[in-house]
């Protein structure tokens, strides 16, 4: 009978007790709305092919950087920071097709370099 009586009297104030409610407003300077959509939007809508020519040490990735621009000038690359490792990608790639004949090309200098097919 008591428990009857504790589990009724637990179940009442479980049903009926209000929480407290709050309202947050926040307030930020329209510039940070700006910058987080081209943040999301630069790497979801980026739909090209990219080569990845080392992945390692940053020290290590900048000398790789440097050179890959002296030996492949006009050609576009940039380190990318992924968990703790940094990478040198190859960037500005459209085409499968070019992505392949680019990869032959540079597979000759950097032979662990490695296709990224878009997301």
């Amino acid at each position: 009978m008591k428990t009857t009586i504790n589990i009724l009297i637990f179940t009442f104030f479980t049903l009926y007790s209000n929480a407290q409610e709050g309202v947050i407003t926040l307030q930020q300077d329209d510039k940070v709305s700006k910058l987080l959509a081209i943040y999301k939007s630069s790497d979801a809508t980026t739909e090209e092919y990219q080569i990845q020519i080392y992945n390692g040490m940053y020290n290590l990735a900048n000398q790789k950087k440097s050179n890959f621009e002296v030996d492949f000038p006009g050609w576009t690359c940039k380190i990318v920071h992924v968990d703790v490792d940094y990478r040198v990608r190859i960037t500005g790639i459209k085409t499968a097709l070019e992505a392949q004949r680019k990869y032959n090309e540079v597979r000759k200098k950097y032979p662990a370099a490695i296709i990224i097919n878009p997301k």
